[in-house]
């Protein structure tokens, strides 16, 4: 996955890309590209034939689409939301719009999100791949992958939210795990045969034009500098002087 650029011109230039590609992707999916459906097929039946015999690696698969469903980050966004909202409320915090702008970024984006996506689904109408020997079930259409547009999704929204409250963009440490998130959701809904590749990487494009797109209209990184500096902002303490005021006090000059 990508590092997220700095904020401005280039989040616009990222998300507009993304959307055309998934564009495209949406199209020959829908119109049933012949290279598209082989690809599709032949993956889609190599994962299902090395996971038949495994009946733990299935459960783990399994487990992975459980956790990483979109209801949860759905649920998480709520409780995230209420928590900056309170933290803007706060005393000591000298503005609070911006994190109430970032409250608002990750309670839309992730909850509008899965309205995009579902729109998306019933749009195309693909079915769900047919394995010969399923090894898992799942309903309505199949793209784009709304597990796989909700990780990433969430992952956007959680290195924006991290590098907006911490004041730093976030560490090696933080993109690891949000790749490594991403990448292992995409490949559950593979290896349980209910999504196809298309569909797991229609998905991705779809979650990271979204996020970076609602990032771009919503600004929600304005407390993190463009220099990637700390933001430290330090509400004036009662009775006590700053070093300005007590040269103005003094009367000395600077």
């Amino acid at each position: 996955m990508a590092k997220l650029p700095a904020p401005g011109r280039d989040v616009r230039r990222v998300a507009a890309a993304a959307a055309v590609v998934f564009l495209v992707l949406a199209v020959v999916v829908a119109l049933g590209w012949s290279p598209i459906i082989r690809t599709d097929g032949r993956v889609a039946g190599a994962l299902v034939r090395w996971l038949v015999p495994s009946g733990t690696g299935v459960a783990a698969l399994s487990r992975v689409s459980e956790v990483f469903h979109p209801t949860v980050f759905r649920v998480v966004a709520v409780l995230g939301a209420g928590w900056l909202w309170q933290r803007s409320r706060r005393g000591g915090i000298a503005d609070p719009a911006p994190t109430r702008r970032l409250a608002l970024y990750v309670l839309v984006t992730v909850e509008v999100g899965g309205l995009l996506a579902r729109g998306c689904k019933e749009l195309v109408a693909r079915p769900r791949p047919v394995p010969v020997d399923p090894v898992a079930h799942a309903s309505g259409y199949s793209f784009p992958s709304g597990h796989a547009f909700g990780v990433m999704v969430a992952a956007v929204v959680l290195l924006v939210a991290v590098g907006s409250v911490t004041g730093r963009r976030p560490g090696v440490l933080w993109w690891s795990g949000a790749a490594v998130v991403v990448a292992v959701t995409g490949f559950a809904r593979l290896g349980l045969g209910v999504h196809f590749l298309s569909d797991v990487l229609g998905g991705y494009l779809l979650g990271l034009a979204w996020a970076l797109g609602m990032a771009a209209l919503l600004h929600p990184w304005a407390v993190l500098p463009t220099d990637g500096s700390p933001a430290r902002c330090r509400a004036p303490v009662p009775g006590r002087l700053d070093g300005r005021d007590r040269v103005r006090r003094s009367g000395s000059a600077p």
